[in-house]
This record gives structure tokens, sequence and C-alpha cells, in this order.
């Protein structure tokens, strides 16, 4: 099947256009969107490391109160006698004094005694308070000290109603059991009432006897203020959990205290206790694992995606790299935060996009049509050619050069086919006129013997019409029946090769008319191509009446040799016999005379006798000839010759 120029270039068109644009409207906003949300991982990912790297200068002072245990592990100031000294709450109240994320610093005895200096402001802003717990002789006493920012007594007092017991503290029971440096979980301090976390560390002495614990409490509410002036796109929020469920740092720090049973006061929240249905849903994002411990598995980062409402959300939980810190950071961003410019710039893009490709569909259609009605204008033309139409006139004008060299090109050839064919034409009516008033017939036959031409002398020749011989082979219409097959097979000889018994010479055969009568033939062939095909062309005369002719100047030849000449001889041998007798002078010479006149027929005769062998004369030159000759003969003796 051909296709429609016309059409390919409009169909092609409007497909390049309005597929182009399908195709790059989409893929743009598609490529646009899948940049913009690696950009918000991105930002994710950095406020985590922002986040994580917060909390590990925040931590990395604990680190610091770490090396304060131990040059009080590995000093006098920490012993028996020393607990409750004025000393001892001068050095605790001097390193709270210099590290100011420290919340308290204490040391808890095997024995219960406990001494502790922490901040307190229940009398005076940025104020300390001094806790000792002593057992001496049975008798437990408590004792509180609460000092101003220059360590001046500003309260003293004793509480015979406190209960709290260090060693049932969860610091003091894990360094008891790990008997080493630890950190504890995060939990709500007993004395400040605020999310924190302890690192503690026990002391021996050089019997390896367990002297005490030394304790510091560090506060992690600062996390929660970090993370809650972290920008997360527009209304994004930052989390940290603990891998135990609990939430340890939350933009809103008064969601970080609930109440627990009576016996254990206060705790930290699990998410699902924030009372944030985005948090929980940023938690429940994830496909979480657990340990046996019932602790949460997360070795890398992961990203997640939730909906709520008619929005969508990304999310990304980070865990810490140190397994001493077995925290996660949460973060959680609305998509549109990023996307919603382009998802508003998309339908502006979609109508720009529409709009754009219906006028370069437009543009397109008219170039198009510019483009095939100058094409369509040469089919047509063409067509009219194919139906032998080339006398209608042919002009196009287009704006394009290719085209238009193309249509005055054919415009030519047109105008060159209409001159040819009147110059064919011509040609072929005085080939017609040649062949038609021939007196030799013409025929033409095709490589298979076929006649395909049959001119009017033909006709009058064999007595068959032209429709009736055409179609016909040539050596069964015409041929004898003894010499059908010679015939053919000399026909076939030559067309293969112009050579056999027909080549290149004239042939007498004898041929058949319609009447069924033999007629004699001289006839020469010549051969020729037409369209990729041999043909041959038979130029056929009729002999029969030259054969009669030839018959005629036998017979006449022998009538003058032997009649004419024979009688001329007797003429002449009776005058040389009458010539040997005694004749009158008078009657001699005319004797001499007719014996000399009988030589001189009887040459002529002999001469003519040549000439009619050796001439192929008609009978009607033949008859002129004898006239003239015998005239000019008897004219020099008066004798007047009449034929």
């Amino acid at each position: 099947m051909k296709l429609s120029i016309r059409w390919t270039i409009i169909i092609g068109s409007i497909l390049l256009v309005w597929g182009t644009h399908l195709i790059l409207t989409p893929s743009t906003y598609v490529m646009t969107k899948r940049v913009l949300t690696r950009h918000m991982h991105d930002i994710m990912l950095n406020i985590s490391d922002l986040t994580m790297e917060q909390s590990y200068n925040h931590l990395d002072k604990a680190r610091s109160a770490v090396s304060i245990d131990k040059q009080l592990l590995g000093s006098n100031v920490v012993s028996s006698e020393m607990v409750g000294t004025n000393s001892m709450e001068r050095y605790f109240f001097d390193q709270l004094a210099i590290h100011q994320h420290l919340s308290g610093i204490y040391v808890g005895g095997p024995n219960g005694n406990f001494f502790m200096v922490s901040r307190h402001n229940k009398f005076t802003p940025d104020g300390y308070r001094t806790k000792i717990i002593r057992h001496d002789n049975g008798i437990r006493t408590v004792k509180l000290l609460w000092r101003n920012s220059d360590y001046t007594l500003y309260h003293y007092e004793e509480d015979p109603s406190d209960t709290y017991d260090p060693r049932a503290r969860p610091w003091f029971k894990k360094v008891l059991e790990e008997k080493h440096v630890i950190w504890t979980d995060p939990y709500i301090f007993f004395t400040a009432q605020k999310p924190g976390v302890t690192i503690a560390g026990p002391a021996y002495d050089n019997d390896g006897n367990l002297k005490g614990i030394v304790g510091v409490d560090i506060e992690i509410a600062e996390l929660s203020s970090f993370v809650s002036k972290l920008r997360v796109g527009k209304s994004g929020r930052a989390f940290i959990l603990h891998r135990n469920g609990d939430v340890i740092a939350y933009p809103d720090p008064g969601r970080l205290i609930i109440p627990a049973s009576a016996q254990e006061g206060l705790r930290l929240p699990k998410v699902e206790e924030l009372g944030s249905i985005l948090t929980q849903r940023a938690y429940e994002s994830i496909n979480w694992q657990r340990d046996k411990e019932g602790e949460l598995i997360l070795d890398e980062a992961e990203i997640a995606s939730f909906k709520h409402g008619n929005k969508t959300y990304l999310s990304m939980f980070t865990p810490f790299p140190e397994p001493e810190l077995p925290w996660i950071i949460g973060v959680y961003i609305p998509e549109d935060d990023y996307l919603a410019a382009i998802k508003s710039n998309q339908l502006v893009n979609i109508a720009a996009t529409v709009i754009i490709s219906v006028l370069a569909s437009i543009l397109g259609l008219m170039l198009a049509r510019k483009i095939t009605a100058p094409v369509v204008q040469l089919a047509d033309g063409a067509k009219q050619i194919e139906n032998h139409d080339i006398d209608t006139p042919f002009h196009v004008q287009t704006l394009f050069r290719e085209i238009q060299e193309t249509a005055d090109s054919f415009s030519r050839m047109k105008v060159f086919l209409a001159e040819y064919k009147k110059k064919v034409h011509d040609n072929e009516e005085i080939y017609r006129a040649i062949t038609n008033t021939a007196n030799d017939a013409i025929v033409m036959i095709n490589s298979s013997h076929t006649i395909t031409f049959f001119n009017p002398a033909a006709e009058e020749l064999f007595g068959y019409n032209s429709t009736e011989a055409v179609g016909k082979k040539l050596y069964e219409l015409l041929a004898p029946q003894d010499d059908k097959q010679l015939h053919k097979k000399a026909l076939s000889v030559f067309m293969g090769n112009g050579t056999g018994i027909f080549g290149d010479r004239t042939v007498k055969v004898s041929a058949m008319n319609k009447e069924g009568y033999e007629i004699p033939l001289e006839f020469s062939l010549s051969r020729l191509k037409l369209n990729d095909e041999w043909h041959a062309v038979a130029v056929i005369r009729n002999i029969t009446e030259r054969r009669k002719a030839a018959q005629l100047r036998k017979r006449l030849v022998n009538d003058l040799h032997d009649g004419v000449g024979g009688s001329l001889s007797n003429i002449k041998l009776l005058a040389e016999m009458s010539q040997s007798s005694q004749l009158p002078e008078q009657t001699a010479r005319n004797l001499r005379a007719i014996t000399e006149l009988s030589g001189d027929c009887i040459a002529e005769i002999r001469n003519y006798m040549n000439i009619l062998d050796d001439k192929d004369l008609s009978w009607k030159i033949f008859s002129a000839e004898l006239h003239q000759y015998c005239a000019r003969t008897l004219e020099p003796h008066n004798i007047n010759y009449t034929m």
C-alpha cells in the first residue's frame, strides 16, 4: 500500500508537534519532580546530619564530664570521708559553673549515702542546690542547701520525708552491672523534672572495693529547642527517637513529659502518645523490625512516603552510628513544600503546550499545504501523461526552490513529449502512407512468429484482411503444408541470431493464398528489437508476372533464333548462291545488298538474344526496345517498321 505524501506530511507534522510536546512536557515535569525529590532527600539527610552533629556537640560536653569523672575517680576528692564536705561541694559547684550544659554532679555510695550539687531556681535565678544524704549510726539525714551564683548560702533545710535512694536509680544499677562508665537511656530527672541522660562510672579503692559511683546529669531539652528551630521545608518537622521507641527530642518540648504509674512518676512518651498524627504517620511509614529486646532495628538511613488528607509526605529515619547512642533521627516534610510550585505550573504548562501545539499544528498544516499542493499538481500532471494527455498546459508556482525546479523540469519534459508525440505521429503517418501505398507486401512478426502487422499490399496478395492475419503464425497461415516445419525452424534460427537460410539475402519461396493457390514469392527479412523483444519484418514481392515474362522471353529468343534467324540465314544463303550465276549488274548488286543485310540482321538477332539472356526485362520494356531496334535497323534501307 502506497501512502499519500499530503497526508503523510500533515499527519507527520501534527504527530511531530504534539508528540514532542506530549513527551517533553511530562518528561520535563517528571525530571523536575525527580530533581526536587532528590533535593528533598538531600535536605532531609542534611537535617539529619545537622541534628546528629548538634547532638554529638551536646553530648561531647558529656564526654567532658566523663573526663571530670575520671579526674574525680583518680584523685582523693571522692572518698568516704569527704562526702558532704565543703571542699567537695565547692569542687562540684565550680564544675557546674564552668560547664553550663551539666545539670548536676553527684556521688552515690554503696551504703546509700548521696551527695549532689545541681542547678536549682527555687529561690534565686541561676541558683544551685546541694543535697546530702547520710546514714550515720543507722540514722538517715537529708540536708538541702540553696546557694546563689556566687556560692553564698541562701537557704538551708532538712527533709526527713525524702525517700530518694541512689541505689534504686537506673544509673547506679547499670554501673554495678557493667562495672564501667555507662550512658543511661534518656529519662526524666527526678530532681529537675526534665528529660536527660546520665553518664556514670564506678570508683574503686586499691583493693578493688567499690568506693562509690560518680554520675553527671546532662539535660537534653536543648536538643528539642534545636530541632524546633530547624527549617524543614515550610511545615516539616524533625525529632529524635530512642530505639526503645521513646521520643527524646521534639519541637514541642511540653509533649515530652507524660505521667507514668504512681510508682514511676514521669516518663518520655512513645510516638503515638505525642498527639501528632503526622509524626505518627511518618513513624508508621517505615516497616520497622525489632530485635529480641524489642528495640528498633535500623542500620542505615531509610526513606519512605505517606499520605495524609490530600497531601503526600516524605519521611526519613537515620540512625546514630555509635552503638553507645541508640538514637534515631526522624524527619518528615510535605511534598508540596517543594513540588507545589511545579504542580501549579503544570496546568499553566499544559495550557501553554496546547496553545503552542495548536498554533504549531496550524503552521504545520499551512506549510504542509504549501509543500503538498505543488507535489499533488505534479502527481496530476503525471496522471495526465499516463492517460496520454500531454497537450494540457502544466504550470506550478511554489516558494520552495527544489520543488519549483522539479516542476519546471516536468513542464519542459511535457512540452518535449508533446513535440516528440507530434514527430512520432508524423513519422507514423509517413510510415503508414509508405506501407499502405507500397506495391510490395510488408508483414511483421514477433519472437513467437505471430503476425503483428499486415499491410494492404499483403491483403491484396494473400487474400486475407489484416484482422484475419494478425495474431496468426506466419508459417501456419501462408506456408505450403510440406514447408511449414522448414519455415518454422528457419524463422527460429533467424529470430535467434539473424542467420540461416533467411539471413542477409533475398529468398524465393512459395506461399498459399486464401483461395488455396500457390504463389511464387521473393522476400527479404530484417530483424529489429521492440520493447526488449525481437521482431522480423518481411518485404514480399509476387514474382508470378516475372516468371511469365521470363518464359515469354525464352520463347521469343527461341522464335528469333529458330524462326527469324533461320529465315534470314536461308535468304542469305540463296542470295549468295544466286550471285555465282551470270546476272545483270543491278540484280547482282541487289543480291549482294540482301546478303549483307541478312548477315547484319543475323548478327543483330544474336546480339539481341544475348541482351534478352542478360537482362531481366519486363514485357513492356522488351517490346519498346524491340520496336526501337527494328526501326533503327530498317531505317537505313528506307523501310518503315510499325509494331
